[in-house]
């Protein structure tokens, strides 16, 4: 089900959204902190994807579908167990 906010609200999920998938991501240490990391990306995920604005640009909305589809392939790279997983683009080039 489709969530609307305001164009402010709209633009700190997409925030939120980079945020968690470069600098959370990257400061991982260790699989326990990925296995965490993991759960909570996922949580927002669910929580943000659904967010939608009727005043937003047509910017707004391609940041923030890039910012949903960067975090999905972030939660992609790591297992349940926060073990690092390699991208298919490397897998397929090997």
């Amino acid at each position: 089900m489709t969530t609307f906010v305001l164009v402010a609200e709209y633009r700190n999920a997409t925030d939120r959204l980079f945020t968690l998938a470069n600098a959370h991501f990257c400061a991982c240490v260790g699989n326990d902190e990925r296995r965490s990391w993991r759960s909570s990306a996922q949580r927002h995920l669910a929580e943000l994807e659904n967010l939608s604005c009727k005043r937003a640009s047509e910017r707004d909305r391609r940041c923030f579908s890039h910012a949903c589809r960067l975090l999905r392939e972030r939660i992609a790279m790591v297992n349940e167990h926060g073990e690092m997983l390699l991208p298919k683009s490397v897998v397929n080039v090997a």
